[in-house]
């Protein structure tokens, strides 16, 4: 084989944790694939997402912007068609270019929307489309988490269908809201059948000789759990025993000094917030657009039983990831394969009290796993606190590739840190989250502190990450942080003058 370009291949899950992985320190969890991985390369202990909701961080994957600048500020807006990917890009470059599972770049209730009921359910178009899509040439797609009703759609439904599978037995407008064990059959759940399609595509690959030597790949393999609802095939969601697994991360007393925000949310008061709101009259919070439930409102039990059935999607999800390492290694792929492993965001998981996500930036909901496997280019059995951002995948993997970075990326290449995990290419990361129309937060962090500012709110959040690394003592009002709130601050206004860049060149004088 003569092929030189890698091939990349990256996995993702959707609101993955990111101490969820054996290998890293959580002893309760089972992933031996991605335990794999991470000794095979390189994890990241401090990778964050842009935003920490699907869309937006989806759409800073592809492009390498910010929201602010890519303009997907939340769930329910779509990524503008004509912004630069890296999908297209590597297109252009000679890349064969596919995507499998969630994308979720375009409203999913929105009437109209191509990623949005009904059309997700018109099975004879999707069992004769397949692209091409934000760049990708080739996609077979799913959306939807559990068993509700939009779950079914898109080209896994007309899969099921060709099965002879009736939706309604497993799938329903009812659904999305049971939790436990589901009678889905394991071998008709969506994170196999996005597994499968993965796998399929790389044999295909393989199997057309000139695409194989000269043709390189880049396959995204878009998991769409351990997103909620909590619900799981067996054997996965009887894996775990609730009992036996981690305590949730809180403190009596800490909301004393904590923002309003997360105070009005625990004593389910959201009602008095001067919040202008969008969220859906069915979502389970009728409050802020994307934020979590608590563990007062659905009981500790409960909780316990939520936790155990993630950590089992979790396992079912790394099954999955094993068998597709397996492919690349039977078809001699994986020593010339970028593989990474990511998650588009975290989820509180209990942790001070509260669940899923939403604009209360701690660290379980802003930091993510992420994993980093080329063989004989970078170290293996590394792990790294040097920070990384999801901005910064497209202008590294551009370079590892060879090939120029777009003028409107605005991470940075983490191509050297790769090569030496222990030469830093960024000091800080930048998490934005307009949470509402008038709800928006920005997150600037160091290697040691963390500044959450509400913007026109009058309050924040500010961190010490080496001597509070759970989060419970907000120093933002203590007078003697107030030298660290304010250059946090001036730094958050300096970054915002480096992401302005690239300008155009100036033609004259005047």
């Amino acid at each position: 084989m003569n092929q030189t370009r890698p091939n990349i291949l990256l996995i993702t899950t959707d609101q993955q944790h990111h101490n969820t992985i054996h290998a890293l320190g959580n002893e309760a969890i089972q992933t031996p694939n991605l335990d794999r991985l991470a000794k095979e390369g390189v994890a990241f202990r401090r990778a964050y997402t842009a935003n920490p909701v699907c869309s937006p961080s989806r759409s800073s994957i592809l492009t390498g912007e910010y929201p602010s600048r890519h303009g997907c500020w939340n769930i329910g807006v779509a990524l503008d068609k004509n912004r630069p990917t890296l999908s297209q890009t590597l297109s252009n470059k000679g890349y064969s270019t596919a995507l499998f599972g969630k994308a979720h770049f375009q409203p999913v209730l929105k009437r109209g929307s191509f990623e949005a009921p009904p059309h997700i359910h018109d099975r004879e178009f999707w069992k004769s489309w397949k692209g091409p899509y934000y760049g990708f040439e080739q996609v077979k797609m799913v959306h939807g988490h559990s068993d509700e009703d939009s779950s079914h759609g898109m080209h896994y439904g007309a899969w099921l269908a060709d099965q002879g599978i009736d939706p309604a037995k497993y799938f329903g407008p009812g659904g999305g809201y049971r939790e436990g064990s589901w009678d889905l059959p394991e071998d008709l759940h969506y994170t196999r059948w996005s597994a499968d399609q993965t796998i399929e595509f790389m044999r295909s690959h393989v199997n057309h000789t000139d695409h194989y030597e000269n043709e390189p790949f880049f396959a995204w393999c878009s998991f769409q759990d351990p997103h909620n609802a909590f619900l799981a095939p067996e054997p996965w969601a009887s894996m775990y025993d609730p009992e036996k697994l981690p305590s949730f991360l809180e403190r009596e007393g800490e909301m004393l000094d904590k923002t309003r925000l997360h105070q009005c949310l625990i004593d389910n008061r959201l009602h008095e917030l001067d919040v202008e709101m969008t969220t859906d009259p069915g979502h389970a919070t009728r409050g802020i657009q994307c934020l979590g439930i608590t563990t007062n409102k659905i009981g500790f039990e409960r909780a316990r039983r939520w936790l155990a059935t993630y950590y089992g999607m979790i396992s079912l999800i790394d099954f999955h990831i094993g068998r597709v390492l397996k492919t690349l290694d039977n078809l001699g792929l994986a020593d010339n394969t970028i593989v990474i492993f990511t998650s588009d965001h975290g989820d509180y998981a209990g942790n001070h009290g509260i669940w899923l996500k939403g604009p209360l930036h701690y660290e379980d909901v802003i930091r993510i796993p992420f994993l980093v496997r080329w063989p004989d280019k970078i170290p293996s059995n590394m792990q790294t606190d040097c920070l990384m951002s999801l901005v910064d995948l497209v202008p590294t993997l551009l370079e590892a590739c060879g090939l120029p970075d777009s003028s409107t990326t605005q991470g940075v290449s983490q191509l050297q840190t790769w090569f030496n995990p222990k030469t830093s290419s960024r000091d800080w990361c930048l998490v934005e989250n307009r949470a509402e129309p008038t709800f928006y937060v920005k997150t600037m962090v160091t290697d040691r502190y963390k500044l959450n500012y509400f913007l026109d709110r009058n309050e924040g959040e500010l961190y010490d990450l080496y001597n509070d690394p759970n989060e419970f003592i907000n120093l933002y009002n203590k007078t003697e942080y107030t030298d660290i709130r304010i250059s946090l601050l001036m730094k958050l206004i300096d970054v915002y003058g480096q992401l302005e860049n690239q300008y155009p060149s100036r033609q004259s004088f005047a």
